[in-house]
Protein backbone atom coordinates (compact mmCIF):
# COMPACT_ATOMS: atom_id res chain seq x y z
CA UNK A 1 0.00 0.00 0.00
CA UNK A 2 1.41 3.91 -0.59
CA UNK A 3 0.23 6.81 0.56
CA UNK A 4 -0.70 9.98 -1.41
CA UNK A 5 0.04 13.42 -0.70
CA UNK A 6 -2.08 15.59 -1.82
CA UNK A 7 -4.33 16.08 -2.71
CA UNK A 8 -5.93 15.72 0.58
CA UNK A 9 -9.98 14.07 0.96
CA UNK A 10 -12.27 17.20 0.13
CA UNK A 11 -12.79 19.66 3.10
CA UNK A 12 -16.15 20.61 2.11
CA UNK A 13 -17.26 16.74 2.71
CA UNK A 14 -14.54 16.13 5.48
CA UNK A 15 -16.00 19.44 7.48
CA UNK A 16 -19.30 17.27 8.40
CA UNK A 17 -17.88 14.09 8.90
CA UNK A 18 -18.52 12.05 12.56
CA UNK A 19 -16.40 10.36 14.14
CA UNK A 20 -13.39 10.77 16.45
CA UNK A 21 -10.53 8.37 18.64
CA UNK A 22 -11.31 4.60 19.15
CA UNK A 23 -9.44 2.38 21.86
CA UNK A 24 -9.89 -1.49 21.92
CA UNK A 25 -10.28 -3.32 24.82
CA UNK A 26 -11.00 -6.49 26.47
CA UNK A 27 -13.10 -6.51 28.90
CA UNK A 28 -13.65 -9.79 31.38
CA UNK A 29 -16.46 -10.33 34.33
CA UNK A 30 -15.21 -12.56 36.77
CA UNK A 31 -17.61 -15.18 38.80
CA UNK A 32 -17.98 -12.14 42.03
CA UNK A 33 -19.08 -9.44 39.04
CA UNK A 34 -16.07 -7.48 39.23
CA UNK A 35 -14.77 -6.53 36.07
CA UNK A 36 -10.81 -7.32 34.72
CA UNK A 37 -10.01 -4.41 31.85
CA UNK A 38 -7.21 -5.16 28.81
CA UNK A 39 -5.75 -2.32 27.02
CA UNK A 40 -5.23 -3.51 24.16
CA UNK A 41 -4.56 -0.45 22.82
CA UNK A 42 -2.12 2.07 24.47
CA UNK A 43 -3.05 4.86 22.50
CA UNK A 44 -5.90 5.38 20.14
CA UNK A 45 -6.98 5.48 16.36
CA UNK A 46 -9.41 7.53 15.09
CA UNK A 47 -12.06 6.22 12.63
CA UNK A 48 -14.40 8.61 10.86
CA UNK A 49 -18.10 8.13 9.24
CA UNK A 50 -18.98 9.69 5.92
CA UNK A 51 -22.62 9.84 6.41
CA UNK A 52 -23.63 13.46 7.09
CA UNK A 53 -20.65 15.01 4.76
CA UNK A 54 -23.09 14.09 1.35
CA UNK A 55 -25.29 16.68 1.19
CA UNK A 56 -25.00 17.44 -2.05
CA UNK A 57 -24.43 16.26 -5.96
CA UNK A 58 -21.25 17.81 -5.98
CA UNK A 59 -20.30 16.84 -2.49
CA UNK A 60 -21.03 13.03 -3.92
CA UNK A 61 -19.04 13.63 -6.86
CA UNK A 62 -16.20 15.22 -5.26
CA UNK A 63 -16.07 12.00 -3.16
CA UNK A 64 -16.60 9.77 -5.82
CA UNK A 65 -13.67 11.22 -7.56
CA UNK A 66 -11.56 10.86 -4.93
CA UNK A 67 -12.20 7.53 -4.58
CA UNK A 68 -11.33 6.41 -7.46
CA UNK A 69 -8.08 8.61 -7.06
CA UNK A 70 -6.94 6.63 -4.44
CA UNK A 71 -8.37 3.25 -5.87
CA UNK A 72 -10.56 2.13 -2.67
CA UNK A 73 -8.96 0.86 0.37
CA UNK A 74 -5.57 0.55 -1.68
CA UNK A 75 -3.85 3.35 -0.69
CA UNK A 76 -4.09 6.02 2.34
CA UNK A 77 -4.72 9.91 2.09
CA UNK A 78 -5.08 12.94 4.52
CA UNK A 79 -7.96 13.83 5.51
CA UNK A 80 -8.86 17.41 8.07
CA UNK A 81 -10.21 16.76 11.52
CA UNK A 82 -12.20 20.14 11.91
CA UNK A 83 -12.14 19.12 15.65
CA UNK A 84 -8.57 18.07 16.25
CA UNK A 85 -6.18 19.63 13.17
CA UNK A 86 -3.77 22.20 15.00
CA UNK A 87 -1.28 22.89 17.51
CA UNK A 88 -0.01 25.87 19.42
CA UNK A 89 2.87 26.32 21.56
CA UNK A 90 1.23 25.06 24.66
CA UNK A 91 0.19 21.54 23.07
CA UNK A 92 2.65 21.16 20.30
CA UNK A 93 6.23 19.78 21.45
CA UNK A 94 9.10 18.65 19.64
CA UNK A 95 9.72 14.87 20.90
CA UNK A 96 8.97 15.37 24.35
CA UNK A 97 9.16 19.37 24.66
CA UNK A 98 13.14 19.81 25.14
CA UNK A 99 16.47 19.11 23.80
CA UNK A 100 17.68 15.70 23.53
CA UNK A 101 21.42 17.09 22.42
CA UNK A 102 20.83 15.21 19.41
CA UNK A 103 19.71 16.79 15.60
CA UNK A 104 16.01 14.79 15.14
CA UNK A 105 12.53 15.23 16.76
CA UNK A 106 9.02 14.07 16.43
CA UNK A 107 6.28 16.42 15.79
CA UNK A 108 3.90 15.48 18.44
CA UNK A 109 0.71 17.30 20.51
CA UNK A 110 0.06 16.44 23.77
CA UNK A 111 -3.74 15.96 24.81
CA UNK A 112 -4.21 17.42 28.29
CA UNK A 113 -6.87 16.55 31.09
CA UNK A 114 -6.64 17.58 34.46
CA UNK A 115 -3.17 16.16 35.52
CA UNK A 116 -2.88 13.23 32.68
CA UNK A 117 -1.12 13.75 29.57
CA UNK A 118 -1.87 12.27 26.12
CA UNK A 119 0.84 11.91 23.48
CA UNK A 120 -0.08 11.92 19.99
CA UNK A 121 2.13 11.67 17.13
CA UNK A 122 2.13 13.99 14.35
CA UNK A 123 2.65 12.53 10.93
CA UNK A 124 1.61 14.79 8.60
CA UNK A 125 1.78 18.68 8.90
CA UNK A 126 0.23 20.71 6.58
CA UNK A 127 3.04 22.32 3.92
CA UNK A 128 3.66 25.91 5.47
CA UNK A 129 2.33 26.15 8.83
CA UNK A 130 4.42 25.43 11.31
CA UNK A 131 6.40 27.31 13.48
CA UNK A 132 9.24 26.09 15.84
CA UNK A 133 10.35 27.83 18.82
CA UNK A 134 13.33 27.08 20.78
CA UNK A 135 13.27 28.69 24.56
CA UNK A 136 10.47 30.64 23.48
CA UNK A 137 12.42 32.29 20.12
CA UNK A 138 10.89 31.47 17.31
CA UNK A 139 13.64 29.63 14.86
CA UNK A 140 14.86 29.84 11.26
CA UNK A 141 13.61 27.18 8.87
CA UNK A 142 16.83 26.26 6.29
CA UNK A 143 20.49 25.16 6.45
CA UNK A 144 22.48 27.32 8.31
CA UNK A 145 23.82 26.81 11.82
CA UNK A 146 20.82 26.18 14.27
CA UNK A 147 18.22 26.50 11.37
CA UNK A 148 14.97 23.80 11.08
CA UNK A 149 13.95 22.29 8.55
CA UNK A 150 10.61 19.98 8.90
CA UNK A 151 9.36 16.57 6.71
CA UNK A 152 5.78 17.04 6.18
CA UNK A 153 5.81 13.13 5.07
CA UNK A 154 6.79 12.33 8.15
CA UNK A 155 6.46 14.93 11.07
CA UNK A 156 10.45 14.04 11.51
CA UNK A 157 11.99 18.04 12.64
CA UNK A 158 15.78 17.98 11.90
CA UNK A 159 17.98 20.97 13.32
CA UNK A 160 21.27 21.90 12.02
CA UNK A 161 24.12 22.03 14.86
CA UNK A 162 24.68 24.55 16.00
CA UNK A 163 28.39 24.37 15.74
CA UNK A 164 30.78 21.73 14.91
CA UNK A 165 34.64 20.74 15.28
CA UNK A 166 36.67 18.14 14.15
CA UNK A 167 37.98 15.42 16.42
CA UNK A 168 42.12 14.81 16.24
CA UNK A 169 41.36 11.69 18.58
CA UNK A 170 39.44 9.34 20.10
CA UNK A 171 39.95 7.20 23.06
CA UNK A 172 37.72 4.14 24.73
CA UNK A 173 37.54 3.34 27.94
CA UNK A 174 35.00 3.14 30.75
CA UNK A 175 34.91 6.97 30.37
CA UNK A 176 35.76 8.20 26.51
CA UNK A 177 37.50 10.81 25.99
CA UNK A 178 37.53 12.65 22.50
CA UNK A 179 39.35 15.63 21.70
CA UNK A 180 38.28 18.17 19.41
CA UNK A 181 39.21 21.68 17.63
CA UNK A 182 36.64 23.60 19.69
CA UNK A 183 35.06 23.09 22.81
CA UNK A 184 31.49 24.38 21.00
CA UNK A 185 30.01 26.41 23.80
CA UNK A 186 29.65 22.95 25.81
CA UNK A 187 30.43 22.24 29.57
CA UNK A 188 29.95 19.87 31.79
CA UNK A 189 26.80 18.05 32.21
CA UNK A 190 25.76 19.27 28.87
CA UNK A 191 25.42 16.14 25.95
CA UNK A 192 27.94 15.79 22.79
CA UNK A 193 26.54 14.49 20.00
CA UNK A 194 29.60 12.65 18.10
CA UNK A 195 29.59 11.19 14.47
CA UNK A 196 31.55 9.63 11.53
CA UNK A 197 34.15 7.91 13.69
CA UNK A 198 35.59 4.37 12.68
CA UNK A 199 36.28 0.92 13.90
CA UNK A 200 34.31 -1.87 15.30
CA UNK A 201 32.44 -0.89 17.61
CA UNK A 202 31.87 2.65 15.89
CA UNK A 203 27.98 2.49 16.22
CA UNK A 204 28.54 2.72 20.30
CA UNK A 205 29.59 6.48 20.32
CA UNK A 206 28.64 7.49 16.38
CA UNK A 207 24.79 9.04 16.12
CA UNK A 208 24.12 9.35 19.77
CA UNK A 209 24.66 12.52 22.33
CA UNK A 210 27.07 11.57 25.24
CA UNK A 211 26.77 13.18 28.83
CA UNK A 212 30.18 15.41 29.45
CA UNK A 213 31.76 14.54 32.58
CA UNK A 214 34.32 17.68 31.67
CA UNK A 215 36.00 19.97 29.54
CA UNK A 216 39.52 20.72 29.67
CA UNK A 217 41.91 23.02 27.74
CA UNK A 218 42.75 25.93 25.93
CA UNK A 219 42.35 24.70 21.92
CA UNK A 220 42.52 21.74 21.51
CA UNK A 221 40.10 20.85 23.82
CA UNK A 222 39.37 17.76 25.61
CA UNK A 223 35.94 16.32 26.43
CA UNK A 224 35.78 13.31 28.73
CA UNK A 225 32.49 11.24 28.24
CA UNK A 226 30.36 9.25 30.47
CA UNK A 227 29.78 6.54 27.71
CA UNK A 228 31.79 3.23 28.83
CA UNK A 229 33.34 2.05 26.16
CA UNK A 230 36.26 0.09 27.44
CA UNK A 231 37.61 -2.74 25.52
CA UNK A 232 35.87 -1.40 22.15
CA UNK A 233 37.43 -0.87 18.87
CA UNK A 234 36.86 2.66 18.30
CA UNK A 235 39.46 4.93 15.47
CA UNK A 236 39.50 8.76 14.69
CA UNK A 237 37.58 7.93 11.21
CA UNK A 238 36.24 11.62 10.01
CA UNK A 239 35.28 12.03 13.33
CA UNK A 240 33.41 14.87 14.60
CA UNK A 241 31.82 16.92 17.49
CA UNK A 242 28.33 18.46 17.31
CA UNK A 243 26.45 20.73 19.70
CA UNK A 244 22.49 20.66 19.52
CA UNK A 245 19.49 21.63 21.83
CA UNK A 246 20.44 20.43 25.25
CA UNK A 247 18.31 19.30 27.77
CA UNK A 248 17.78 22.31 29.14
CA UNK A 249 16.10 24.34 26.34
CA UNK A 250 11.95 24.03 25.52
CA UNK A 251 11.55 23.19 21.97
CA UNK A 252 7.28 23.79 21.01
CA UNK A 253 5.46 24.30 17.78
CA UNK A 254 2.64 25.08 16.54
CA UNK A 255 1.18 23.88 13.20
CA UNK A 256 -1.70 22.16 11.36
CA UNK A 257 -1.67 18.67 10.77
CA UNK A 258 -3.95 16.01 8.51
CA UNK A 259 -4.95 12.89 9.62
CA UNK A 260 -3.49 9.75 7.83
CA UNK A 261 -6.27 7.82 6.60
CA UNK A 262 -7.93 4.92 4.26
CA UNK A 263 -11.18 3.80 2.82
CA UNK A 264 -12.76 0.68 4.51
CA UNK A 265 -14.81 -0.27 1.64
CA UNK A 266 -13.70 -0.91 -2.08
CA UNK A 267 -17.49 -0.20 -2.84
CA UNK A 268 -18.53 3.07 -2.90
CA UNK A 269 -22.73 2.94 -3.08
CA UNK A 270 -24.39 6.33 -3.44
CA UNK A 271 -28.11 6.73 -4.43
CA UNK A 272 -30.36 9.32 -4.27
CA UNK A 273 -33.60 7.78 -1.82
CA UNK A 274 -37.53 8.65 -2.63
CA UNK A 275 -37.51 11.98 -0.93
CA UNK A 276 -35.15 13.19 -2.97
CA UNK A 277 -32.08 13.43 -0.81
CA UNK A 278 -28.82 11.81 -1.13
CA UNK A 279 -28.35 8.22 0.68
CA UNK A 280 -25.53 5.84 0.58
CA UNK A 281 -24.26 2.51 2.34
CA UNK A 282 -22.14 3.21 5.39
CA UNK A 283 -18.60 3.89 4.39
CA UNK A 284 -16.09 5.39 7.14
CA UNK A 285 -12.36 6.33 7.13
CA UNK A 286 -9.97 4.77 9.64
CA UNK A 287 -6.39 6.13 10.76
CA UNK A 288 -3.62 4.54 9.43
CA UNK A 289 -1.17 4.09 12.64
CA UNK A 290 1.78 3.86 10.09
CA UNK A 291 1.03 5.47 7.07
Amino acid sequence: MSFIETPRFPDEVSAWMQGGEEFVTDIVMVNSGAEQRNMVWSLPLRRYSLSNGMRTIANAQATKAFFRAVGGRANGFRVKDIFDYSTDHTTGVLGAGVGTGTPTYQLNKNYVSGSVTSVGKLVKPVVGTTEIKRNGVTQTFGTGAGQWSIDTTTGIVTVMEDALANASSITANATTTVVLASNLGLVAGQLLYLDLFSGANAAAVNNLAHTINSVTGNGPYTFVLATNTAGMTITLGSGKGEKYPQPSETLTVATEFDIPVRFDVDWLQISLNPGGLLDWAQANLVELRNP
